[in-house]
């Protein structure tokens, strides 16, 4: 039998159907169960047996079964086939899943972003998640629709370059065989070269920016919604087509998810025929009228400004949007077209939308000649640039401009998302590629013997490493270094009312852990687990050295063990100690001390 997609049934009622999906939910009711299966098209109602109620949430399975009406008291208006159901009456799993990490299957998740984005892949699986792509798939079709519509040619920018597009320190270097590469800051070269081919043009392409910025608002790899045409008449014909195209991304979005909007509360943002169009200078005048708050001479809008403009263009013209034009040729990139009646200022423009900004672009520069004296300006070589860009102007290039789109942030704005990392499928910044950074820091760690073998050495220590076989007792450790047993540190990891500590003493002794309590007013004091010791130290339980500076953790020594002359220990492994003067521990270990140990 021929597969049959949810959103189809709604025309089988009656007739027995093969469906595959995922599990969504599972309730048992004493011999009859309920699920709900998911797949690409929506959800359906299974009713079965206790069989049915076996299965567990994310199990990928066939079911083959019957489409009924349901009864109108059980009616689900929340989804399409909410009127009928699955009486099933043949499961086969497919594949079984393992146990998920939280409840994906809440109307919204109740985990962090951060835990969120450590199991992606799950939490994708919430409806609401999988939505915010859902929208995002549909702003890229509105995009290609609209380019196509109006005469563009879609072509593939790459993301390996030879030299920095914008110039300036914020690119990733790559080391491309024997000579240094760049990953693309954006697809600016080869966008303002194939206009000299197809005239118009559009691209979707990755860029990568070095920016050591941990926002709500910022990404270190977005998608930009690229575009670039020639034969203008001025920049204004750049800003009339990005004008344009969002409000066709904005009415297919109301077109088609409706249901999405609604269910995260959201409406389109508000336009009017014509966004306004306002200089920087006159922005930022219009914010120190209306506030007092003077940012008048800065260079660009900050935050700040860019949402009490908003609010301003929403008061006054009706729209969530304004576009700020003129920036000061300073802040813009080189290939920016000046102003002629003002060579300080560009004919350059972002659009801001809901108090972001969404869209940077402008007039570019077309004369090869005053391209070569930029590049001579910022203190870079013209050769380093004429394959393949300036080679296209020296051929000739008609007036052009341009604009890029932000992928992930206007998805997030029309949204309402908190952070752009939720409108990003796999978000990549100062700390996570797929996973945290800092997981990778710790991987990447010395072991505990390096880093104790380094800081000796670094100190000038005078002590004497000794190879043994492997020990898991004090006396054992005793017998195998051939010392007094008295001599031999016994460093206890524990936790003292829930925070982490060392506690040495003679191996010779063990721990009163009243007297200790007592000495140190602690509550409560439990020894580490097999797994917390390797959390802590990295290292198992018997290896682990008096050192608890080396792993952050505070350090308790008994009176007693400092009586030594020399003491030793198992040094991070158990194969290997450090005998060592006391006097040189006492140095190098910031410790609290007490009475608190008796004979073993």
């Amino acid at each position: 039998m021929k597969r049959t997609v949810i959103s189809k049934t709604l025309g089988c009622v009656g007739e027995k159907v093969r469906l595959c999906g995922w599990i969504n939910s599972v309730r048992s009711y004493g011999k009859l169960s309920f699920a709900d299966l998911r797949d690409r098209s929506g959800y359906i109602q299974l009713v079965g047996s206790k069989d049915l109620g076996k299965l567990h949430g994310e199990n990928v399975v066939e079911i083959t079964g019957t489409v009924r009406n349901r009864q109108e008291k059980n009616f689900n208006e929340k989804i399409a086939t909410g009127k009928i159901e699955i009486e099933v009456e043949k499961i086969k799993v497919l594949s079984e899943s393992g146990e998920l990490p939280f409840d994906i299957y809440k109307p919204k998740l109740d985990v962090s972003l951060p835990v969120m984005l450590d199991y992606r892949n799950a939490s994708l699986r919430n409806k609401k998640t999988a939505d915010i792509f859902r929208v995002q798939a549909t702003i890229v079709k509105a995009f290609r629709e609209y380019m196509n519509k109006n005469d563009f040619v879609e072509f593939q920018a790459p993301t390996i370059v030879a030299t920095a597009t914008e110039g300036g320190s914020q690119v990733f270097a790559v080391d491309y065989f024997d000579q240094k590469a760049f990953m693309a800051q954006s697809p600016q070269f080869y966008k303002q070269i194939m206009v000299s081919i197809f005239e118009r043009v559009f691209t979707l392409s990755h860029a990568y920016r070095a920016e050591p910025s941990v926002t709500t608002r910022h990404l270190t790899e977005y998608v930009g919604l690229d575009v670039e045409f020639g034969f203008i008449d001025s920049w204004l014909d750049v800003v009339e087509m990005a004008d344009n195209l969002v409000k066709a991304i904005f009415n297919k979005i109301k077109q088609e998810h409706a249901d999405i909007l609604e269910e995260y509360g959201m409406t389109i943002p508000e336009t009017c025929k014509k966004t306004p169009v306002i200089k920087l200078s006159e922005a930022q005048e219009i914010i120190f009228e209306r506030t007092k708050r003077d940012i008048r001479g800065e260079p660009d809008m900050d935050p700040e400004g860019e949402r009490g403009i908003c609010k301003w263009s929403k008061e006054e013209h009706g729209s969530d949007m304004v576009f700020i034009s003129h920036f000061p040729t300073k802040k813009r990139p080189w290939y920016t077209y000046q102003n002629p009646k003002n060579p300080k200022e560009t004919l350059s423009f972002d659009l801001i939308g809901c108090g972001v900004e969404w869209i940077t672009g402008g007039q570019r520069i077309h004369q090869y000649d005053v391209l070569v004296k930029n590049i001579k300006k910022m203190g870079a070589d013209p050769k380093d640039f004429e394959i393949p860009y300036l080679q296209a102007f020296k051929y000739g290039m008609p007036p052009e401009g341009g604009f890029c789109i932000g992928l992930e942030r206007i998805t997030q704005n029309i949204l309402g998302l908190d952070n752009i990392r939720q409108a990003t499928l796999y978000p990549r910044e100062m700390e996570r590629i797929d996973i945290r950074l800092s997981n990778l820091r710790k991987k990447k760690k010395k072991n505990l013997y390096d880093n104790l073998i380094e800081l000796l050495k670094k100190e000038e220590v005078e002590f004497e490493e000794i190879k043994h076989e492997e020990v898991r007792t004090s006396q054992e450790a005793a017998d195998a270094r051939g010392t007094k047993l008295e001599q031999g540190a016994k460093a206890l990891l524990m936790f003292a009312d829930e925070k982490a500590i060392l506690v040495v003493l003679s191996a010779a002794e063990k721990l009163d852990s009243t007297i200790f309590k007592k000495l140190f007013g602690i509550k409560n004091l439990r020894m580490a687990s097999e797994n917390e010791v390797g959390e802590i130290s990295g290292v198992k339980i018997g290896a682990v050295p008096p050192f608890g500076n080396l792993f952050n953790v505070p350090v308790y020594v008994d009176k007693n063990f400092l009586k030594n002359e020399k003491i030793v220990f198992n040094a991070g492994l158990r194969t290997r100690s450090v005998m060592m003067k006391l006097i040189d521990f006492v140095r190098l270990v910031k410790h609290k001390k007490g009475n608190y140990a008796k004979k073993a």
